[in-house]
């Protein structure tokens, strides 16, 4: 096995190890996912029923039971066996299969070409070694004028190098300033990290600047169709965050990339 592929082993295996926990939490409400990401994507998925729906990199099938009832038929794809089986687990009316999002000729195998009126990536883009083999292949899954949604950590306030911070106004009164300090932020990185509090091991964080994110799309035929930045109500902070912290200054980015070709 070459150096790549081992990498891409450690990386399914963290979230193999992380599926039980990661889909007790979100059942339990304990995480973004219902509060903050769902209905914005949701908005700008716009399903209709009888739509045909892929999910790449569906973990514990959360969003694709909800497309599911809102009478969507979803193929829903993740390279975590951990994750599918707890996906599986929740019934529904959704058809798992285990494939790599980095995978192209595997994710073109999944259907015809133009046979999907919609594609969704939810919190998963940084979480990915690489985009550019699911943008490829989406490209051509897609219906004309199908969209591709994606929900992910905002590249820039909430991913790479992104701390917040508390300093004083220099007026003297006393009243403390609170912000989000970004540096590094052009420059692509990756490193383990935290997204839940408690969980059993770390995994692998991939930052892009949003024109890296964007790129690949561009190249091959898509355009930004909408965009919001939802901001967190301060009833759903994670415990010990300061009570600025994406109540003002967004967490997570959701954007809808049309098919223009």
């Amino acid at each position: 096995m070459d150096e790549e592929g081992s990498f891409q082993d450690e990386v399914r295996s963290a979230w193999d190890e992380l599926a039980a926990f990661w889909d007790e939490r979100v059942e339990a409400g304990r995480t973004w996912q219902r509060h903050l990401i769902q209905p914005p994507v949701e908005r700008l998925l716009g399903l209709e029923s009888g739509e045909r729906v892929l999910e790449i990199a569906c973990g514990n099938g959360e969003f694709a039971r909800r497309m599911a009832d809102l009478g969507a038929q979803v193929l829903a794809v993740d390279f975590s066996e951990g994750m599918l089986e707890r996906a599986r687990s929740h019934g529904g009316q959704v058809e798992y299969r285990h494939v790599d999002a980095t995978d192209e000729e595997a994710l073109l195998s999944l259907g015809e070409s133009a046979s999907f009126d919609a594609v969704v990536n939810n919190m998963a883009i940084m979480d990915m070694q690489t985009i550019e083999p699911m943008v490829v292949a989406s490209s051509r899954l897609l219906r004309p004028s199908g969209r591709f949604v994606f929900s992910t950590l905002h590249p820039a306030f909430n991913s790479g190098d992104a701390r917040p911070t508390v300093e004083l106004d220099p007026d003297g009164s006393g009243t403390e300033i609170y912000s989000v300090r970004v540096s590094a932020y052009a420059r692509p990185s990756k490193g383990k990290g935290v997204a839940i509090p408690g969980q059993p091991v770390l995994q692998w964080y991939f930052h892009r600047p949003l024109s890296m994110i964007l790129a690949p799309f561009f190249e091959h035929g898509f355009a930004v169709d909408a965009l919001e930045e939802p901001l967190l109500r301060s009833e759903y902070q994670k415990p010990g965050t300061p009570s600025y912290v994406y109540t003002q200054v967004p967490g997570v980015l959701v954007a809808r990339m049309r098919r223009s070709i």
